[in-house]
């Protein structure tokens, strides 16, 4: 009799175990719930990243491609025009047919070129 009490004490044991093993109480995941394989999590972070770094990409060429070159106008002076588009590619110091001082700034990158006459902005071209 004490051999059949502790058969039953053992397969209700493990009838317990194996219930809360399935039911994912003492494994912590849930058991109708299949788990990623370590290499298939690593996939996917990694193309999560990508994704995120194509996003920062055209963020940054989006930015490059939009200059300031919109705020630029006539009657500015050089130190202006300096802080909004940085020192010239290239200057050209000229005299104008009024005999007054002209320069002509190039931004190659801008595509733009300020022409100043006696320190200031009177064309853009």
């Amino acid at each position: 009799m004490r051999l059949s009490r502790l058969l039953l004490i053992l397969l209700i044991l493990a009838l317990g175990y194996w219930l809360l093993t399935r039911s994912g109480l003492l494994s912590g995941k849930s058991g109708g719930e299949p788990t990623a394989a370590p290499a298939d999590k690593a996939r996917t972070a990694a193309a999560a990243a990508s994704g995120r770094a194509e996003e920062t990409g055209a963020a940054q060429r989006e930015a490059d491609a939009t200059s300031p070159t919109g705020s630029i106008s006539e009657n500015m002076t050089p130190e202006q025009v300096r802080s909004l588009l940085g020192p010239p590619d290239e200057t050209v110091t000229e005299t104008s047919e009024t005999g007054a001082p002209r320069e002509r700034w190039i931004y190659r990158r801008a595509g733009k070129t300020v022409v100043f006459e006696n320190g200031i902005v009177v064309r853009i071209d």
